[in-house]
Order: C-alpha cells, then structure tokens, then sequence
C-alpha cells in the first residue's frame, strides 16, 4: 500500500523474519577509536569548526579526551548537540555553462562540522556491525557498502540480462530514478522503520530521532549568510549517516517489488527492474497489442 508521505507497506503482505535481537545501547569509543577516525578524515574545514581542520587533526593528542567524552556522552544519552545538526549550504554550478540565473542548475554542497562527523563515522560503525551481524542490509543494494560499487550493480544487472538471453527469454529492463530522493524522506516514517523493521530501540532510537529532528541550514553565499531554516524532511546532504539511513528507508521498497517476484537491484536511489519473458509469451504479447 503506498502513503502520499512515502512507501508503506502493511505488515500482513510480508512474513520476514524479525531480527533475533534489538539494537538499544551503544558500546563506548576509544582513544585509539577516535584517534584512527579522526587521521583518517579528510582536512576539509568548515565555518562551523572552531578551529581549523588541520589544526585539530595536528593538535589530536591533547583534544582526544575531549572528544572522545562528546562523543561517548552523545551515544550514552542518546542526543545529539544542536550546534552539530546546523548545516551550511553553498550552492555550486553543476556545470560552467549553464544559466547562473536558474536555481535548477546548481548543486547544494553541505558542510557539517569536523566533530560532528567524527561522532557520525563512530555510529556508523555500530550500527553497520549490528545490520551485519543481523543480515538486515538489501543483498540488491550496491551503494554504502564496503565491496560494492557502480561496478558491481552493473555487472549484477548484465549478468542477469546475459543468463537469460542465453535462455532464450525476453528481458525487459525498468530503469526508475526518484526526484530529489534523499530530501522527500519522512521524518516519522523513518523513524517507525528504524524501530519495527531493524529493531532499533533504546538510547539507539532516541539518537537516531534527535539526529534526524530540529535541525537546521543556512545557505553561504560567498561572505553572506542566510538565516537558518529548519529541515522537516529528508536526510542531511554532507552528512555520514544520511546515505545509510536512505537506504535502509528504501528497503521497504524492496520487499514490495520482491513481493510479486520481480528481480530488482539498487544503487542508492536509482532502481532497476528485471523482468523475463519466454519468447511464446512474448510473441502472444506483441500479437495482442500491435496496432491494427
């Protein structure tokens, strides 16, 4: 069934399995956790970073403990700081001949602060061990998954248009791209998903729903500042966590096409249907419809 606020899905129409455990705690970062997230992050700086990018990094031994106890106090409260969920947007010309005077053309580049990110990338990790440990993650999702790329929803989509030629069978490929996909998410519905399907519960969920709500961004244009205004959908552009919780909000997605046994394979917000036809059904097919 499908929900003008997005995909939904009655539980009735599907019977997978639960997880056989909730995910409700984090467990503490290290030092040594922090100190290898934080060498391996980029040096981008950001307006929002009290000091510089490379500076931190340079300076990482004397600010670990401190960030460290952000990040831990953050996990163990299950709140996310205010001043890490503020966003500053600079618009980027997608290409240089396009019309400067249209807003369609440009690209809103994110920036989040250095910190924020560092504490992102620490939940991420948890929460990537748990859909692992759990095998909660799309098996036909390539994008944000370490060993998967552009290259292997390719080679998936021609192995399986190849195998069934060599069947003697029709393919038809659906190629179906959503509009403005990582800002149309709702909020709620996220959320409800997190909890029943993941089993995200706890101090987990109460992060997740501090993360996604009451934030903010303001838009940079070279020295001049917008106010800010409060994001009530999608996930954070820039953000390390955003592309992850996309994807597991289009699973349900999913379930739906796998339901009535289509075979599908995703790339972020990009799908792929596969269907096969035995040539008879095929010929019956173009008999039926073609034009008198």
């Amino acid at each position: 069934m499908l929900n003008r606020q997005g995909l939904h899905l009655s539980a009735n129409c599907l019977t997978e399995p639960l997880p056989a455990s909730s995910f409700d705690s984090f467990s503490e970062a290290t030092e040594d956790e922090i100190l290898k997230i934080i060498k391996n992050s980029p040096s981008k700086s950001c307006m929002l970073d009290p000091l510089p990018t490379w500076l931190a990094k340079g300076c990482s031994a004397e600010l670990i403990l401190l960030i460290k106890n952000i990040v831990n106090t953050s996990m163990s409260t299950g709140t996310v700081p205010d001043s890490f969920k503020v966003a500053h947007v600079t618009p980027v010309l997608k290409k240089t001949s396009l019309d400067r005077n249209c807003l369609k053309n440009y690209r809103p580049i994110s920036n989040l602060s250095f910190v924020s990110k560092v504490l992102e990338k620490t939940v991420l990790s948890r929460l990537m061990d748990y859909l692992t440990q759990e095998n909660l993650l799309e098996p036909y999702q390539s994008a944000y998954k370490s060993g998967h790329s552009t290259e292997t929803a390719l080679n998936a989509v021609h192995n399986f248009i190849t195998s069934k030629l060599d069947e003697d069978c029709f393919v038809l490929l659906v190629l179906l791209d959503l509009s403005s996909a990582f800002d149309t998410v709702n909020h709620s519905i996220l959320l409800e998903r997190l909890q029943s399907k993941y089993r995200l519960g706890g101090t987990v969920l109460s992060w997740f729903n501090s993360y996604i709500t009451e934030r903010y961004q303001q838009v940079k244009i070279e020295d001049v500042l917008s106010s800010p205004r409060p994001l009530v959908t999608g996930v954070p552009q820039g953000s390390v966590l955003g592309p992850v919780l996309f994807s597991l909000y289009l699973a349900e997605l999913s379930d739906i096409i796998r339901h009535h046994g289509v075979h599908f394979h995703h790339y972020a917000d990009d799908t792929q249907l596969l269907l096969a036809f035995d040539k008879d059904v095929c010929q019956m097919l173009f008999i039926k419809w073609k034009p008198v």
